[in-house]
Formats: C-alpha cells, structure tokens, sequence
C-alpha cells in the first residue's frame, strides 16, 4: 500500500521547570503531576476524604475548571486550603497561536517559572494530532536536525509533559474524536522514559484525560534499553523509529548514537517490541538527496522493514542554510517509495506542515540557534 500524506512533528521547547512550582507560589505543587491514587493519598494525609481527589479530577479534567473557587461540589473552607497549596491550571498561553497557511497551530506557553515552549496541534482526515515535548533541547545531535544543535538542557517532569498536552487539548476544534498524541517534539523521549511513562499513566486516568496508551506513540533515535523496556511495560504505545539509514556509515554520519547502537542491536530490540505489542513500528526515514536515497538503500530499508511488524515514513529532507543537505526533487522521492512499496512495504511519503512557520520536521529551534550563533 502506498500512500501519500502531509503532516508535521514538531514541539519547540525553551525551558522548563524542575517540578510543577510557580512564581510567587513555591509552597504550591502542581496537580498535573499527580496519578489519581496519589491525590487521594495526599488528601487524606491532609485529612481530606479520599474521595475529595476524585471531584478535584472530574473538575479540573472533565468540567476544564481552572480555580478551586469554581468547584463547587466542594466545601467552601476546602477550596480555600487547597487554593493554596495546589496549581490546576494548565500551561498559560503567552498570546494566541501562530497558524500555518496548512491549519497547523503552534502555541508558545509559559510554565510556571517564567520560561516558555511552543507546542502544535495539528488536524487531519483521521482527527486532531497533539505533539508534544519530552526534553529542552536534545543531546543526541543529529546532524540534519536543528534541535540537535541546542544539546540537552534538561528533562521535563510527567506533570509538566501532561500540562503541556492539556493546555492544547483545550485547544481542539475537533471534540467528537479522540486525540493522537505523538512525543516526536524536542527531545529524546527515551532519554527521559521515566517522565515519559509516568505521564502515559496520568494521561490514561478514566477520570482525567482519559487518553488510551494506544493513541500515544513515543519515537526514538534508537535507544535499546528503553526500546526494550517499552516492549516490557507499555507494549500498547505505539513506537517511531528515528531510522534513516541503512548502513552503519551513513546512519553514523547523520546520528552519532549509532556508534553505540548499531543497526544491528536495534534490530533484535525492534523485533522483541514487536512481538510484545500490538503496533506496527513506524520507521521513520528522512530522505536526503545523494546520501540515503538510492535504489540500494530502499531495498536494505525493505529488508528491515519486513523483520518485524512495520510501517515506512519517508519525509522528505526539509532544507536549512544550517545544513548542507538538500531535499530529493518529488520525482525522485516518488522512485524512492515505489520502488520500497514493490517490496510489500506500507509507504507513507510525508511532506512536513508547518514550513511557513519555522514548524517542520528538523527545524525546532531555529530562531534559538540561529539567536545563539549557530
């Protein structure tokens, strides 16, 4: 099966807090870092009913309430003691949404300590797509990738991942499907599994978001161990490879985590997930003119593909003065898909969204970089 479609996977990230802590507010802990059974702990250690917890999640998740004086299931003098120990806001929005000539809409938020990222929710045939960040910035510098060039500042926390994801689900236009979440942002999710997982688990709160494991798919540049460990606790989230290319020389040069993890030990972790889980891999291949376009990379890349359960990408390189990559003409992008498609492979050539507002696939953090000297 062919297939050709656009789309964009981009979350621009400039700083975020160590925990959910806000300004003229540090005795305050954010809400959105607490898994149901955890707030019904920390109420009845504040002598509160468990069930407290409860009404506070059907409020802030369900009826989008944003100050406990609007909660009115509540008794007023318990309004007032948690107003002042707990943030239920989700991230604010700076100023309204930049909006692609494609209907893409990137949204700048500040978190709670005065620092800011950008986030897209993006509409499709198949429904609304959130992306989302992971990291500020990311340490894993791939060549063709602008984010790459910021290097890891830190880690976000789970609450600060689900605020972020909130803050845009109260954004959708769409509330008659449910919401795609992809961690395809900023950052190496993998890098930072522990936020990750944690916020999968707030996310799929019945009582909160209530958004299935299997709706979120979390990419990687190819880390093993967390491939493998993904396999082993949330085999129903979807996972994207970072791939592009066939062999260890190029896939070197355009992602130096392959000298660690080769192509070869990626392999075995790809199979072990996809014997465990119920997903497709997605195998994400950016096609660069003369370095991994040819007639031999697209038969190595079907021979990968049909060692586990999988699915092809092919994104079109999305240029930048930054780079001295160029992007394939269409025609030869097309050669590349249909001659992997004759392989049996499904195909989704993907060309970004986005592009008019510095929200492709590779260009995260332009204006950071290019600010900074880069």
């Amino acid at each position: 099966m062919l297939e050709y479609q656009s789309s964009v996977f981009y979350i621009l990230t400039l700083a975020a807090p160590r925990r959910g802590r806000n300004r003229n507010m540090s005795d305050h802990v954010s809400f959105f870092e607490f898994t149901l059974p955890e707030l019904e702990a920390w109420c009845e250690g504040l002598g509160f009913p468990r069930y407290r917890a409860r009404q506070i999640y059907l409020n802030v998740y369900q009826r989008r309430l944003t100050r406990f004086e609007d909660m009115t299931d509540l008794p007023r003098p318990l309004r007032g003691e948690l107003a002042g120990r707990l943030v239920v806001e989700p991230l604010a929005e700076t100023g309204p949404p930049a909006v692609s000539r494609d209907g893409s809409r990137k949204f700048l938020l500040e978190l709670s300590d005065g620092m800011r990222i950008e986030s897209v929710l993006m509409a499709a045939g198949y429904g609304e797509t959130i992306c989302f960040s992971t990291q500020v910035g990311c340490a894993f510098r791939c060549s063709f990738c602008i984010t790459g060039k910021m290097g890891r500042l830190r880690n976000l926390t789970a609450g600060e991942i689900v605020a972020q994801v909130v803050r845009l689900e109260r954004a959708r236009g769409d509330r008659g499907r449910g919401v795609n979440l992809v961690a395809m942002g900023m950052g190496e999710p993998m890098d930072n599994l522990d936020a990750v997982l944690r916020a999968v688990d707030i996310l799929g709160e019945k009582l909160g978001p209530c958004v299935s494991p299997r709706r979120i798919t979390v990419s990687t540049v190819g880390l093993v161990p967390g491939i493998l460990r993904l396999a082993e606790t949330k085999p129903e989230v979807a996972l994207a490879l970072s791939l592009n290319a066939t062999t260890n020389e190029v896939r070197t040069e355009l992602m130096p985590v392959t000298r660690k993890y080769p192509i070869e030990s990626l392999i075995p972790a790809l199979e072990t997930y996809g014997r465990a889980s119920c997903h497709r891999v997605t195998l994400e291949y950016v096609l660069i003119r003369g370095l991994n376009d040819t007639p031999a990379d697209a038969d190595r890349l079907g021979d990968i593909a049909e060692r586990f359960p999988s699915k092809v990408n092919v994104i079109p390189f999305n240029p930048s003065e930054l780079f001295p990559y160029r992007r394939p003409p269409e025609a030869e992008v097309d050669a590349f898909a249909r001659r992997l498609w004759s392989r049996r492979t499904t195909v989704t050539v993907r060309y970004s969204k986005g592009l008019d507002i510095l929200a492709a696939c590779g260009q995260l953090g332009y204006r950071q970089v290019v600010g900074a000297g880069a």
